[in-house]
């Protein structure tokens, strides 16, 4: 598989327990393939997606690709299994194998969460990511799994600044945000794509049919069951059926 150049730096820099950051369609996927047939086959590899994606099997259709197959007697290196975040616990147990992680799941401390540490621990790992996180709670999850900190009760303690008199744990603010910041930056591997292309914007205008319109809106007339309008959601709907229906539209 040819990679593009921005994918190409992109990999230069990738290592365990970074993150892949980039919009949607700069290729996160093959630069994640890459990287494994690069620095972790033949190990077996595993893919936590949304429900979605495994179902429309994309991965499996880009890794063969790389030659990388569901099968032992099928693959030039390891053996790939694409999951949904829902079923990570049962993966636990899992050890000596790489890891990728389509989208950035990790917010709170829940079941998906206590899950990914344990496996992060015993495993190589990377994750792909458009948003990996609006505040420092949202890397927190990352900084444990890296060994930055040993639990998230350490991170808090250390970084997490709490309302007072608060009747829940409410967050001020972040302490040290100088060292998070540095953190964030050494597991963060941005992937910026240029465009090639230009977008040209042509506004036209477009019909309706007039008489029919004027018969839903002032007659209050549904012209299409032949029946006086129920109700101002049945008009509202009516008025917007008419307009989006006439042919110039297309």
């Amino acid at each position: 598989m040819e990679l593009m150049q921005h994918q190409l730096d992109a990999l230069e820099h990738l290592g365990n327990g970074k993150v892949l950051y980039g919009g949607v369609g700069t290729g996160k996927s093959m630069t994640a393939l890459a990287y494994y047939m690069k620095a972790e086959q033949p190990k077996d590899i595993y893919i936590v997606t949304t429900a979605r994606k495994r179902n429309s099997l994309d991965w499996e259709r880009e890794a063969a690709g790389f030659g990388i197959g569901t099968e032992r007697s099928a693959t030039v290196a390891g053996t790939i299994v694409v999951d949904s975040w829902n079923n990570l616990g049962k993966y636990e147990s899992v050890r000596d194998a790489f890891w990728i992680f389509d989208e950035q799941r990790l917010v709170g401390s829940g079941s998906w969460t206590k899950s990914f540490i344990k496996i992060a621990r015993g495993n190589n790992w990377i994750m792909l990511s458009a948003t990996p996180g609006d505040t420092w709670m949202d890397y927190a999850q990352l900084f444990i799994a890296n060994g930055f900190f040993k639990n998230i009760t350490q991170f808090k303690r250390e970084h997490v600044l709490y309302e007072p008199f608060s009747k829940f744990p409410k967050i001020r603010g972040y302490l040290n945000e100088r060292k998070l910041e540095l953190l964030r930056n050494d597991i963060l591997v941005e992937m910026p794509f240029i465009s090639h292309t230009e977008r040209y914007l042509n506004y036209m205008d477009v019909e309706y049919d007039q008489y029919l319109f004027s018969r839903v809106y002032k007659d209050r007339w549904n012209v299409y069951e032949n029946r006086p309008i129920k109700d101002v959601a049945e008009l509202f709907r009516l008025m917007r059926k008419v307009v989006n229906s006439d042919p110039s539209r297309l």
